[in-house]
């Protein structure tokens, strides 16, 4: 048989006019005596001659041993020549994901994540975010999806002037490069974390409160932040020069993590790519009324929404608010035409993307070719030139703009769009994923007030692995000794539900049963010294039982691609992991085991693929 088990179960109509009658479900461990329960889609299946000359056809089927009809449903035995067949075929390794390519053959995709600040190291809770959109991005391709990883860096607010202001207090602003061994973005991020903590400007509660930090950016201070965001905003060569060494030495630092991860991206894109939609777009809306200035000189829209009813877009001083750089980006949606675009934030965004959501629905059926304005004329903002100048252009091609403002001068709200942009009107994203916060001991982490950043719970990992000789033995028998690090890190998240928050223990990293990323580290790195005892392999229930979860992996693909959830996909790898550590295996187990954790590991972006 060349369909899938449970495919076939669900494809396989009574006759042309009625549906399945019975679904295939894999027991939870290994049975003595069948493969699948076959569970009725009619309650009085008995009396039901659909679902009768369905077990019929069934049991004239080659690769069926036996078809047992019991009370509560049926049991169904796999011929044994079956079993070794496709067996052999999982324990010679092989293009395991060839016959899963079909699920989304032909469809693209876009995964926006990452979506960090230009301002400091990513930390834990961008590693959730790095995780989730990661490993969805591995499912849809592995599905046989086109799939591009995108991520918009925001480098142009009011944290990236206290960045720079602290750059500048250091007296190291005028190197080249940051002295030493440290990290780029390591010595950038205490610059901006001694800064904010000198002007008192950070109380932390923006962290679980993003209009708190929404109020924090709109509010001018008139310190030396907003100073140097003022020079930048009017083309000032040293300024400028400053605002892009300190976003390549952040952006640098974040790709190193990035690889240690072995996480790659496809397209990055810049906030300040879009400053000069931002400026049409907010003189169109003060032109047409739907957005009004404010008497502190807030650019403000009123939404209609009781928990927010104003959602400011400009500072009075002409910088666009993160929201309005947000909406800028999205209205152009660069080259998302024909794609199923996604965004992974955090759940301390919804009333953000709320706000932007409904702003964007007023401004979409606008005009007979929607409303992207992509690429508006310079209004004086961030300079010109090449944001890739100074090394930090994506790998694989940087923003869909030659500089922070470059293109064109279009018309307002409504105007068509030029190509590469959102011309058909569609809303983009089309999907927000929304992830818990990371928390440790019940407390949001804030990086300004010392979140623990990705590198050192890296480092961490690996010193505490090396610490004990027991998971030395692991690192010692696993495939890829160098990723064992970052295959606990980033598969740790992947089985939690992916809106609630997490209250996060690094030594929880390390507990077998309950981290993903080690029980799968564990799993892989176990080799079998068992003997088969001379029997075939189909008389072994573990491995019938292996062979069978095999064709059960294509239905929790098929199921993370459909819903754009890896959680369960997750889960389905958890229970095989642990039960392939309960106890010694024979090795024609093992090498079908390790076939589907290689499967797993790819599917679930725990392997780094580029």
């Amino acid at each position: 048989m060349t369909t899938n088990l449970f495919d076939y179960f669900e494809e396989a109509p009574a006759h042309e006019e009625a549906p399945a009658r019975w679904a295939a479900r894999a027991p939870r461990r290994p049975q003595a005596h069948f493969d699948l329960k076959l569970v009725p889609r009619v309650a009085a299946w008995r009396e039901d001659r659909d679902s009768l000359g369905a077990l019929q056809r069934l049991e004239r089927e080659p690769w069926v041993d036996t078809v047992v009809r019991e009370e509560d449903g049926v049991r169904l035995r796999l011929d044994d020549s079956w079993i070794e067949t496709a067996g052999a075929a999982l324990e010679a390794g092989g293009s395991a994901e060839a016959t899963l390519s079909d699920l989304v053959r032909g469809q693209r995709f876009s995964v926006q994540f990452w979506d960090a600040n230009a301002t400091k190291a990513l930390h834990l809770g961008h590693l959730r975010n790095l995780a989730i959109g990661n490993a969805l991005a591995a499912a849809l391709a592995q599905g046989g999806g086109q799939v591009e990883r995108r991520s918009l860096i925001s480098d142009a607010g009011r944290s990236m002037g206290e960045a720079m202001a602290g750059v500048m207090a250091s007296g190291r602003h005028a190197h080249s490069w940051p002295d030493g061994d440290e990290k780029s973005d390591h010595f950038v991020g205490l610059c901006y974390a001694d800064y904010v903590a000198a002007s008192g400007s950070f109380t932390g509660a923006e962290i679980e409160y993003p209009e708190d930090s929404m109020t924090r950016e709109v509010a001018l201070r008139g310190d030396a932040a907003d100073e140097l965001l003022k020079r930048v905003m009017g083309g000032e060569l040293e300024a400028l020069e400053l605002w892009y060494k300190t976003r390549a030495w952040v952006i640098a630092g974040q790709r190193k993590t990035l690889a240690r991860l072995g996480v790659a991206f496809d397209r990055v894109f810049f906030e300040s790519d879009f400053l000069g939609d931002a400026a049409e777009l907010t003189a169109a809306g003060l032109r047409d009324g739907r957005l009004r200035r404010r008497e502190d000189g807030v650019v403000i829209y009123a939404t209609g929404l009781q928990d927010f009813e104003e959602f400011p877009l400009v500072r009075a001083d002409g910088l666009p608010t993160q929201h309005m750089r947000s909406l800028a980006y999205w209205m152009a949606a660069p080259e998302l035409e024909g794609t199923t675009s996604m965004q992974v934030c955090g759940t301390e965004w919804v009333s953000h993307v709320t706000c932007r959501r409904k702003l964007m629905d007023e401004l979409l059926p606008v005009g007979a070719g929607g409303a992207g304005v992509a690429g508006a004329g310079s209004v004086g903002g961030f300079g010109a030139g090449s944001a890739g100048a100074l090394g930090v252009g994506s790998a694989g091609g940087s923003g869909a703009r030659s500089g922070p403002n470059g293109g064109a001068e279009r018309g307002g709200w409504g105007t068509e769009p030029a190509g590469g942009s959102n011309g058909g009107a569609s809303m983009h994203p089309t999907r927000d994923i929304f992830n818990g916060m990371v928390s440790r001991q019940k407390r949001a982490l804030a990086s300004s007030e010392g979140a623990l950043l990705i590198d050192e719970l890296l480092e961490w990992l690996d010193a505490r692995i090396d610490e004990s000789p027991e998971r030395r033995l692991v690192r010692h028998g696993h495939p890829a000794s160098e990723r064992i690090a970052a295959q606990i890190a980033l598969g740790y998240f992947l089985s939690f539900p992916v809106a609630p928050p997490i209250d996060f223990d690094p030594d929880a990293l390390l507990r077998d049963g309950e981290s993903l990323g080690w029980d799968l580290v564990r799993s892989r790195a176990r080799h079998s010294d068992a003997a088969s005892n001379g029997r075939r392999p189909a008389e072994d229930p573990d491995y019938r039982f292996a062979v069978v979860q095999s064709e059960l992996y294509r239905r929790y693909l098929h199921l993370a691609v459909q819903r754009f959830d890896v959680g369960p996909l997750a889960l389905y790898l958890k229970h095989l992991a642990l039960w392939y550590e309960e106890r010694p295996r024979s090795e024609p187990v093992e090498r079908v085991v390790q076939t589907l954790l290689d499967r797993s590991a790819r599917g679930l972006g725990l392997e780094a693929t580029r």
